[in-house]
Order: C-alpha cells, then structure tokens, then sequence
C-alpha cells in the first residue's frame, strides 16, 4: 500500500469517526439509569466519546507519519475497542431510548469496515517489512562480528611500548 493510499484509509477513518460522534450526542444515557439501567452505560457513553476523539487525532498524527509500526497498531486497537464499547452501548440505545438510533449508529459504525480491514492490512504489511529489516540488519551485524573475530588481537605490550 502506497503512503497516499493509507494516508486517505487514516482520513477516512478519522471522517468516520467525526460522523459518528454527533449522532452519540443524542444519547442520554442518564435517563437510562433513571429507568433502571446500570450506570457502566454513563461511562461507556463517556469513554466512546473520548474514543472517537481520540481516534481522530490519531488518524491525523498517523497522515504525517504513516510508518510509525506502533503508533499503528495502537490507532488500530482504539478503534476495535470502540467498536466493542459501542456494540455494548446501543444493546443500552435500543431498549432504554430509541432502538431506530440505534439501528442507524449501527449502520453508519459498520461502513468504515472496508478502511479497517485495509489498516489491518497495512499493519501486517509493516510489520512484515519491519521483520525484513530487522533480519537484513541482523545480518549484516553477524557478518561485521565474523570479520571482526577473524581479524589478530593486537598484543598490548607491543602497543604500550610504542607509546612510550
């Protein structure tokens, strides 16, 4: 995958997230716990929020420096977890405010699908390069210690003497 190519999978990703966001607005998940729900939906409607924030400045960070192995895979992860604490909160959506929102959050959540399969993509990609890498260095590294151990030791108190 070309650097432009993930550079607009980031920026889709981030769009989605900005999409997804104002629609997690329309939740009150307070009034939830007023009729009977457990209040983990408060801090789930809090922390996917926080998530989706950060998902975008992550996904823009990434746009400038797209090789960065670990900054990807942990841009990645955040977006997988906020699928997952999403999932859990329109189970909440549907049965204590208005299960049309949550059909439509759900709908909108599941078409970035194609972008994150292309990230996970472009994370095993890197890291498959960085492995490449990695074993070219190792060997030259070994090559440069063979050559290094072949050559003679010079012998100390020849080499004092000479200094003095």
């Amino acid at each position: 995958m070309t650097d432009t190519e993930i550079v607009a999978v980031f920026n889709g990703i981030s769009l989605h997230a900005s999409k997804i966001e104002p629609m997690l607005q329309q939740l009150h998940p307070n009034d939830w716990v007023a009729k009977g729900a457990p209040d983990t939906y408060v801090v789930q409607w809090n922390s996917t929020l926080e998530q989706l924030r950060a998902i975008q400045s992550d996904m823009s960070a990434l746009a400038q420096h797209p090789d960065q192995m670990t900054e990807c895979m942990k841009a990645l992860f955040r977006v997988q977890a906020s699928h997952q604490a999403l999932d859990s909160l329109m189970g909440g959506l549907r049965r204590y405010q208005n299960p049309a929102l949550a059909e439509l959050i759900e709908s909108v959540a599941a078409e970035d699908q194609s972008q994150l399969d292309r990230l996970e993509q472009y994370v095993l990609e890197l890291a498959n390069a960085k492995d490449q890498q990695f074993a070219v260095v190792d060997r030259e590294a070994q090559r440069c210690r063979a050559t290094l151990s072949r050559q003679p030791v010079a012998d100390p108190s020849k080499t004092n003497r000479r200094t003095q």
